[in-house]
Parts: C-alpha cells; structure tokens; sequence
C-alpha cells in the first residue's frame, strides 16, 4: 500500500507494480488495470499515476498501445557484454529454453568480410550455417556462422539443428575457445530479415559480429547475427581508467 513519506509517491507505485510484475500477479501480456483503477485501488491523483507507469516502460517492464492500454512486456534475454559463451549457454543460465527452427548448410565463397574474419582468400569456400534461434519457443535472432574449410569439414557432418555450437566444438572436435572479437552495433531489419524474425520491416535489430579464436590464436569461426533488439539487452561491469586521464591538459593545443 502507498504510504505518505520520504519515498515519492510515484516511486513507491512503481515498485509495486514491479514487485507484481516478478511475483507473476501479472505476466507478459497481460494488461495493467487501467489509470483510472489504479488512481482508486491506490488513492493517487492521475499524474502520480502516470509517473510510475512512465517509469516502468522506461524499464522496459510495460508497453503502451494507443487506444488499447498498457502491457506487461516480455521478460528481457539479458547477456553478459564480457563473456565468451555461446547462444544456448546464456540462455540456459538464464532460465530460458533454447531451440533452433531452421537450419541451412552450405558451403559458399567468402566474402571480403568473411574472408578477414577467417584470415583466408576472398572466394575460398567456407561452411556457412543459418540458423533461426528461438527461446521458449519465439524467434529471437538469425544466426549466421561461417566455417574455414579444416574444421568445416568436420562440422558438416554432425547434428547441427538444436546443439550449442560451443558445445561441438569444444567437446566433439576438441577444441578449446579461448576468446573473441565481438562487435555489436544497431541495425534495421530489413524484408527478408524481419520476415524470419517474425517482425515488421524497419524493426530495430542489434546485429552482432563475432570472430572466436582457441587457445593457440587460430580463428575458429566467425559469426555474423542479428537479434531482436526489444527481446535482448546486454550488460557489463566496466572500469574507468586513471591513467588516460592523469594529464587531461595535454589534450589541449595552446592556440598561437
């Protein structure tokens, strides 16, 4: 119950609504009461009202539609910005369940991006495989991952529709991953795209660029995927360096 004190009325409306939210008294989809029921069942005037619920979309916890009312969203798919581990790894730590849709191998030319990536001859044929990865069920991200020739060969021949790649690699070919390069930035999905991500053309997407190495710095794969940027968010501890910034008036030229 909002009590008068200290902690601003809207603030404690928000946690409220966010503690009922997590408790499952509302699930993804399902509609808040209206401003109008929540005024009465809280004894709030509407903005006080209308600040908590503003909040908590800012969070990401609720979505409005015009004329229709306002939601409870999906849980967001949280990964860890600072940590090599595959799609269904993450997932799984995550409480979620992990799945593939569909999946095509080919062997193909690469590219010049590709070809970088795996440090091979642009046109060399590479292994390439989509798949559509879902999560409990729903689409999430197109995942594309390509393959030099050596370790293609041996990735062609196993089950690749639900198993983590990670997992093939490090316990079937007995590779050991030791890092990667990865580069995340945003992107629009465009018709082919959103039609397999099941979303309108234009949606937001963060596309997502990974060059993966084993222990001795040889690259093992790279991987080029698009994610459904209002299912995902990334997060990460950093720390501010000191040093970079110990002679800050270095940086600035004395104009003559």
């Amino acid at each position: 119950m909002v009590q008068p004190g200290r902690t601003p009325l809207h603030i404690q409306l928000a946690d409220i609504i966010r503690s009922q939210i997590e408790s499952g008294v509302f699930n993804p989809g399902d509609q808040l009461p209206t401003e109008m029921e929540l005024m009465k069942q809280h004894e709030l005037s509407s903005s006080t009202v209308r600040q908590a619920v503003l909040a908590l979309v800012g969070e990401g916890l609720l979505y409005r539609r015009a004329g229709k009312g306002t939601f409870v969203a999906k849980r967001h798919i949280g990964r860890d910005l600072l940590t090599f581990s595959g799609f269904s790894e993450e997932a799984v730590a995550r409480g979620f369940r992990p799945g593939t849709r569909h999946v095509t191998v080919a062997w193909r030319s690469a590219d010049a991006v590709v070809a970088a990536a795996l440090n091979v001859p642009t046109d060399e044929r590479v292994l390439t495989i989509e798949r559509l990865r879902t999560i409990d069920d729903e689409v999430v991200a197109v995942e594309t991952v390509s393959f030099a020739a050596a370790i293609g060969r041996q990735m062609e021949k196993l089950d690749l529709a639900d198993t983590s790649f990670t997992e093939i690699i490090e316990r079937q070919l007995g590779v050991a991953l030791a890092r990667a390069r990865q580069e995340i930035r945003a992107g629009a999905a465009r018709a082919r795209l959103a039609k397999a991500l099941e979303v309108s053309s234009g949606t937001a997407v963060l596309q997502i660029d990974r060059t993966a190495f084993d222990t001795s710095d040889r690259v093992i794969y790279f991987s080029s995927s698009s994610y459904r940027a209002d299912r995902y968010i990334y997060t990460g501890w950093i720390e501010r360096k000191s040093a970079s910034i110990a002679h800050p008036r270095q940086l600035i030229a004395r104009s003559r």
